[in-house]
């Protein structure tokens, strides 16, 4: 092929979004007219063009092109150098063609933007939002991140605390928040708060978010309990103003046929016993009372006292059962009484019953199986806060009856 062709400059700069130039030149050096095309390759091709793209020449003479530089302000052309040639083809010879390499130096420019997602955190005791950080330039960002609120209310936790985001690229921290003081209920409470994009060699880019703390327990919750409080307060008046009332009216009256016929049933055994009893024997020394219950000596009804320390011994071939017993204080005395069993041919001492004085001044004790005493032993009454030192002068006393076989002086 007849052609030569030269670039004025092998290098050129350009800034992304704006426009730089270099020239060719071109000259035929056949021995015919011929046409030439001027095509950029490479990675610069997308924005660079030639112009004139096509230059006809007579033999000898020669002619300049000018190559535009055009690279768009995005984050698909890098900040370097890139290499780029210049392909011219002849008409006339269709298979050769000649090459001019050059190299362009795209320049670097910053496009970075950060949001937070949501910019309104809502929680009770922490909340969480996320940094996007989107690189709309052609170099890497490093940037390091921190937060900071005006009224220092909350505290911040980022991760992870720096981020790298390549051109065209974005990248996410995530942040959590949580306040300095919390509430039980009540309306949200909102804090403002910063985080901030630390560049290295670029201004600090600052973007605002807040927190909308909310109370621990929902808005709700108090009117619930309130409610409920109420509910309960009436159902507790309900209980014992109408039905207590009403139920154990008709518990009552239920029962009161069934009561009335037992105790009519009760009298009427009991007056027959009675009247048995009187109609076998008279009464004893001791006195006869309306014994009730078993008889297993074969014994008298018998009634009697016994006050302070006094005792009642059953004679050989006697027997003594005791179904009923009144204990009576009259003067309120405290202390203690005692009911004892004493046996003098085994020398033993059994209690009965202990009471304390200061819890009665009437006390009665009914029996279905008697209390029996058999020969030589004796009832004995202890009273008294020192049963032996005090009862001489002890007044409590014990009403007891039942049956005895025998009583000492019949």
């Amino acid at each position: 092929m007849g052609a030569t062709a030269t670039l004025a400059s092998r290098a050129a700069t350009v800034q992304p979004g704006s426009e730089a130039t270099a020239e060719i030149r071109v000259r035929n050096s056949g021995t015919v007219i011929d046409q030439f095309t001027l095509e950029v390759l490479g990675e610069a091709a997308a924005w660079t063009i030639v112009e004139p793209a096509v230059i006809p020449l007579f033999p000898g003479a020669e002619a300049v092109a000018k190559i535009r530089f055009k690279p768009p302000k995005s984050p698909g052309v890098p900040a370097r150098a890139i290499p780029y040639a210049v392909r011219i083809k002849s008409r006339e010879d269709a298979k050769a063609s000649m090459v001019e390499e050059g190299v362009v130096e795209v320049g670097a420019f910053y496009d970075t933007f950060a949001e937070l997602i949501p910019r309104t955190a809502k929680g009770s005791s922490r909340a969480r939002a996320q940094l996007a950080l989107d690189n709309r330039g052609n170099v890497r960002i490093n940037a390091r991140l921190t937060a900071a609120d005006p009224d220092r209310k909350l505290n911040f936790a980022i991760t992870p605390p720096a981020l790298i985001a390549e051109p065209g690229t974005a990248s996410f921290a995530a942040i959590r928040l949580t306040p300095r003081q919390r509430f039980l209920t009540g309306p949200p409470r909102s804090s403002p708060y910063k985080v901030l994009v630390h560049q290295d060699g670029l201004p600090t880019i600052s973007v605002d978010g807040s927190m909308l703390q909310e109370g621990l327990l929902p808005g709700w919750t108090l009117p619930v309990l309130i409610g409920l409080v109420a509910l309960l307060l009436v159902g507790v008046i309900l209980w014992f103003a109408v039905l207590r009332p009403t139920i154990q009216s008709a518990a009552t009256a239920a029962v009161a046929p069934a009561a009335q016929a037992a105790q009519s049933s009760a009298a009427k055994a009991q007056a027959a016993a009675g009247n048995a009893a009187a109609a076998k024997a008279p009464s004893t020394g001791g006195g006869s009372g309306l014994a009730t219950g078993a008889n297993p000596f074969g014994g008298d009804p018998w009634a009697d006292r016994l006050v302070g320390t006094s005792s009642i011994t059953v004679p050989d071939g006697g027997g003594l059962s005791i179904t009923d017993l009144v204990f009576e204080n009259p003067s309120g005395r405290t202390g203690s009484l005692q009911l004892l069993r004493f046996n003098a041919l085994k020398n033993t001492t059994q209690t009965l019953l202990t009471l304390r004085l200061e819890n009665f001044r009437d006390l009665d004790f009914h029996f279905v199986t008697p209390v029996v005493f058999k020969p030589n032993d004796k009832l004995q009454l202890a009273c008294g806060a020192d049963p032996v030192a005090d009862g001489a002068s002890c007044d409590a006393s014990v009403y007891y009856s039942g049956y005895f076989k025998n009583p000492p002086g019949s």
